[in-house]
């Protein structure tokens, strides 16, 4: 009956034994990280990871500028290149058209001529020839063709081709005026396609 007392003790021994060992597994684990000559080197190495990634983030906004700044001018060489391209696209179209309004001068005039000769018949084909110079001239000026001023007009170099001259009045300030057309003159879009053959006024 003697042994059972031993082995409480021996129980309550073992307890006591436990919490050191717990005590020593917490404290190596709380220990900061040395090196050989036993200091700390935790902030040694966190300092070296965080300039690189300011390092990379520098970088990388850089480069973000850079794409932006490239994609901002090539847009704007774009713009440039849609407007150009558009501007000369309808200058293109502008000449196409002055030329085949240019080339239409001669059948106006044969029209004219025409229409001369029978302004006093009332027959189907006067009608016809009336409306079909009608539908021409309406074309061509919606294309952008406008007549020379006539009689009465100043008389300006730009736009008449004075090829002589006869008694009348003046303008205003002196200058002498157109009396009489002989042939028709034309502009297209504000340019002078035809300038008109007059009679100029003399004093």
């Amino acid at each position: 009956m003697t042994d059972a007392p031993k082995d409480h003790d021996a129980d309550a021994a073992d307890d006591q034994a436990a919490p050191d060992g717990d005590a020593d597994a917490a404290s190596v684990d709380d220990e900061p990280v040395t090196g050989s000559d036993g200091a700390d080197t935790s902030g040694d190495q966190i300092a070296p990871a965080l300039a690189h990634v300011t390092a990379a983030l520098q970088e990388a906004t850089r480069e973000r500028d850079t794409y932006l700044d490239h994609l901002r001018r090539e847009r704007a060489e774009f713009e440039n290149f849609r407007r150009r391209s558009q501007k000369e696209r309808m200058e293109a179209l502008d000449r196409g058209a002055e030329a085949l309004a240019s080339q239409l001068l001669n059948v106006l005039d044969n029209f004219g001529y025409v229409l001369e000769a029978a302004k006093d018949a009332d027959d189907a084909v006067a009608k016809g020839v009336r409306m079909v110079h009608a539908e021409l001239r309406e074309t061509l000026e919606r294309a952008g063709l406008q007549d020379v001023p006539g009689v009465d007009a100043p008389f300006d170099p730009t736009w008449h081709d004075a090829v002589m001259q006869v008694d009348g009045d003046a303008t205003d300030d002196g200058e002498p005026k157109v009396a009489q057309v002989l042939r028709n003159g034309y502009r297209f879009k504000g340019r002078v396609l035809r300038p008109a053959s007059v009679a100029v006024t003399q004093q």
